[in-house]
């Protein structure tokens, strides 16, 4: 591709990463199924454009966004945003996906007015090609290029008026495999049909699953497979990473499994979801086992010397990671518990005449992890020990 300056009557969008970091949202129609056999990382990338167009047409006050313009995709911005800090591995996935992305189609579903008198509408699919150039300037290579096609531009832009779904980005990025950010799209596009319900379902077919999150029908055709590969993954990844909480349970014709049942939780704070106090900046201790140590540090905690326990801030923006590790509420922490039962002074006050040290520490670590009411009524004495009020 013959490359050149940008001259003076070429259109572009105005540079907006911080404002795409801050607000944090996409635009799309509800007409636009998905981008067809995207990477992670493509994906990303034209949501990312999706999003700085949105952007765009907002801050030029409806001004149109047409083939003719070219938003900008800066290369440390894409690369903080996919989560690259390695120059090498920066240029390869930039590379990779300015390659790629320009052969991507997308997937519609069109209403038109249907033939046949009995019916007034018909359902018509359509793929069409997403990219109508993408430049990347092999002198500056700060900067991929995007102009957007005329047929998908319509489903991401000008939506005032229109059927459409906002997301949120820190979501979408923060998922690694495009099954997951698929399906977690469908439920967030579908999630108005239920918004008087806290929990709702929602079943598929295996067939129909498959089609969705753009997975070949013949492979992984075993369900045992399936659910372990595929399925299993997809769930964890959401729920670890977005505001949406799901669990499924099988449909099955006889013995074979033909579908899948899932139920979800409407989405609400996710601090409020897990009974976070966001009145005050606390520490809000984690019950950390020693093999997952190295897995809370990477993720963001900290270690409280003075009370040997992880922990991190309850305005943690990823809160929700660490929800495995928070400790029942009103207790102690497994760290925090041994400090307690291997106190000379708490051994001597709290044990009892005929039980042997190692039956108290056992059921006196378990009331410390357990019963909130016997941690309450002992609550001065934690204090005491740790020096603040840890429960």
């Amino acid at each position: 591709m013959e490359q050149s300056h940008m001259s003076e009557d070429q259109e572009y969008v105005p540079y907006c990463i911080g404002n795409i970091r801050s607000n944090g949202v996409v635009s799309t129609s509800n007409k636009l199924i998905r981008p067809i056999e995207l990477s992670a990382n493509e994906y990303k990338a034209l949501l990312y454009a999706m999003a700085v167009a949105n952007y765009g047409e907002k801050k030029q006050q409806g001004k149109e966004i047409t083939e003719q313009t070219y938003i900008y995709l800066y290369k440390n911005d894409l690369a903080d945003l996919l989560g690259l800090n390695k120059r090498n591995s920066i240029n390869v996935a930039i590379d990779r996906i300015y390659k790629e992305l320009s052969s991507r189609v997308a997937h519609f579903v069109i209403e038109e007015a249907a033939d046949n008198a009995k019916k007034r509408t018909k359902k018509i699919h359509s793929v069409v090609p997403i990219i109508r150039e993408l430049r990347w300037e092999d002198d500056l290579k700060n900067a991929i290029q995007i102009r957007f096609t005329s047929e998908v531009l319509p489903y991401f832009t000008q939506l005032a008026g229109g059927n459409f779904t906002t997301y949120q980005l820190k979501h979408l990025f923060a998922l690694d495999l495009v099954s997951s950010m698929s399906l977690y799209t469908y439920f967030i596009k579908n999630e108005f049909k239920f918004q008087s319900q806290e929990t709702y379902y929602v079943a598929f077919s295996l067939e129909d699953l498959k089609a969705l999150i753009d997975l070949n029908e013949s492979k992984y055709d075993r369900w045992v497979d399936f659910r372990r590969y595929v399925l299993d993954r997809i769930v964890q990844e959401i729920n670890e990473n977005t505001d949406l909480r799901l669990e499924y349970e099988t449909i099955k014709k006889g013995r074979p499994v033909v579908g899948v049942n899932f139920k979800l939780q409407h989405s609400i704070s996710d601090k409020k979801k897990l009974g976070i106090n966001m009145s005050e900046r606390i520490k809000v201790y984690l019950d950390v086992p020693f093999e997952d140590n190295t897995v809370v540090k990477d993720l963001g905690a900290k270690f409280d010397t003075t009370v040997r326990t992880w922990f991190i801030y309850n305005d943690d923006e990823n809160i929700v990671k660490f929800q495995k590790w928070l400790k029942k509420e009103g207790c102690l922490t497994d760290s925090q518990a041994n400090n307690m039962i291997n106190d000379t002074l708490f051994q001597m006050d709290f044990a009892e005449v005929g039980v042997s040290l190692t039956e108290f520490k056992s059921s006196m670590k378990k009331k410390l992890k357990t019963d909130p009411e016997f941690v309450k009524s002992i609550e001065e004495r934690v204090i005491e020990f740790f020096g603040q009020n840890i429960i």
